[in-house]
């Protein structure tokens, strides 16, 4: 991949806003960049905690595998967040598991190496350290629906954050392309697909939303803030 096209990708990268030209031009040579398919594994649980990684592009799921082999998705990432993290907070190996849930582009450089770069650049710093504290309280709030919500609300929670997370404003409401299927849904939410199809087409005839397999689409913005 031309290094050029790698230094663009950072640069566009908000968490590294601050970084001056030579710096970053540091940090790309440092990076290493990568494309992964829908279902390619970034990393699994237990295996070395060494590297950081850099969404830039598509959305990686965030999973944990229990005792019994069951996986429960945490968490869902878009383009500008940063995975990987728990190199930094002292983390021999990964407790969780990365998944591309379509197309991804991913910039990845080694925890030693992203140390240095983060002493150089307070500004990053500081960036990093509460993209981190606000990464852990959205995992604890999404543990907190699954033990305090009923399976509807756990839909509706999962469908406000999607469409906030990855939706443009447009001028009839708030649009995500594309949807996920409605299974990645129940997984995400631990749910079934027959609840899933249910809740949306609840929410379609109340006229708060409408979907396809390529779109997300939020008519009622006053639901989104509930």
């Amino acid at each position: 991949m031309a290094e050029k096209t790698k230094l663009w990708y950072l640069q566009n990268f908000n968490l590294l806003e601050g970084m001056d030209k030579n710096s970053m031009e540091e940090f790309s040579k440092m990076t290493h960049m990568k494309e992964s398919t829908k279902k390619d594994i970034i990393y699994f649980p237990d295996e070395p905690s060494n590297t950081i990684y850099f969404l830039k592009e598509g959305k990686i799921k965030i999973s944990r595998i229990t005792d019994d082999g069951r996986t429960t998705a945490l968490d869902l990432l878009g383009p500008g967040e940063i995975f990987g993290e728990g190199a930094l907070l002292g983390q021999d190996t990964h407790t969780n598991m990365a998944e591309a849930m379509e197309n991804t582009v991913v910039c990845s450089i080694s925890k030693e190496m992203f140390e240095k770069m983060l002493k150089k650049n307070p500004m990053v710093n500081r960036s990093i350290n509460k993209f981190i504290g606000f990464r852990m309280r959205k995992i604890q709030a999404h543990v907190e629906d699954l033990v305090f919500k009923n399976a509807q609300e756990r839909i509706e929670a999962f469908l406000k954050r999607y469409a906030k997370t990855f939706g443009k404003q447009m001028v009839d409401g708030c649009r995500v392309r594309p949807f996920l299927a409605h299974h990645e849904i129940a997984n995400l939410t631990a749910t079934a697909r027959q609840t899933v199809n249910a809740v949306l087409n609840d929410l379609v005839d109340e006229g708060k939303i409408e979907y396809t397999r390529r779109y997300f689409h939020v008519k009622d913005l006053a639901w989104l803030e509930l």
